[in-house]
């Protein structure tokens, strides 16, 4: 399975889980079990997209860019649905890529110093700590799936080259997400479903084999703004 194959799978059950308020406002329906293997796809491949870059500037930037354009189209979408507003979910993505890159520069930094281990330990220490830091910070001030969202994507950075960790704390920090919803008062077996969702992408990203497929890197940044703003359209239509 290629990048771009994955890619196709994350747009088209975010698609899914968008078009949700369309028929059913704010409450969870079907179509948001399917939208959660939208997010952990878009994860995988921020990671991927560091490890692979040419250009961590081009590569923030054009992150950062399509951030501020999506904005505006994402706005007007959640207006439509819900008075609570946040950052879109490429804000998100944007703080996870901070942490790998903030981790990885501390992690060289004790490599080429040569440093004895515990000095290397204390390095990546640092490392880790800033970024539980940063993902702290993406909880309090409201980003789309807050600490989650951003550790997840350092999860699948970490562990890239084992497969079996990847798996297993991705698990694990899933489980640990869903975990207010199993322990709250109004308990539904709705969020077990979701729980269960969200890990479905784990079989798609172990089926990934490492090719690039069609060369369509722009398919995501152009595709996300534009189909928030046609089911806004929709939306409109639909409520005249």
């Amino acid at each position: 399975m290629t990048a771009y194959t994955l890619r196709l799978i994350a747009i088209i059950t975010m698609v899914f889980d968008h078009s949700s308020y369309l028929f059913y406002g704010a409450h969870l329906s079907w179509m948001n079990f399917i939208g959660r293997i939208a997010f952990p796809i878009f994860a995988f491949q921020i990671s991927e997209g560091y490890i692979h870059t040419h250009s961590f500037k081009k590569y923030f930037m054009r992150l950062l860019i399509f951030a501020l354009i999506s904005q505006i189209p994402y706005a007007f979408f959640k207006y439509s649905f819900s008075l609570d507003m946040n950052l879109n979910i490429i804000f998100t993505l944007i703080l996870g890529l901070m942490c790998i890159a903030i981790y990885d520069l501390l992690h060289h930094k004790a490599k080429e110093k040569c440093v004895k281990k515990n000095e290397q330990f204390s390095y990546n220490l640092l490392g880790l700590i800033i970024v539980l830091c940063i993902s702290v910070f993406a909880d309090l001030f409201n980003f789309d799936y807050g600490f989650y969202g951003v550790f997840i994507i350092f999860l699948f950075y970490l562990y890239h080259n084992n497969k079996i960790l990847m798996n297993t704390f991705v698990s694990i920090l899933t489980f640990i997400y869903y975990m207010p919803y199993f322990m709250a008062s109004n308990f539904s077996l709705i969020y077990v479903g979701l729980f269960f969702c969200s890990l479905i992408p784990l079989i798609f990203i172990n089926l990934y084999n490492g090719q690039k497929g069609k060369n369509q890197k722009l398919l995501f940044y152009i595709f996300y703004p534009l189909h928030l703003l046609i089911l806004c359209i929709i939306y409109k239509l639909m409520n005249m």
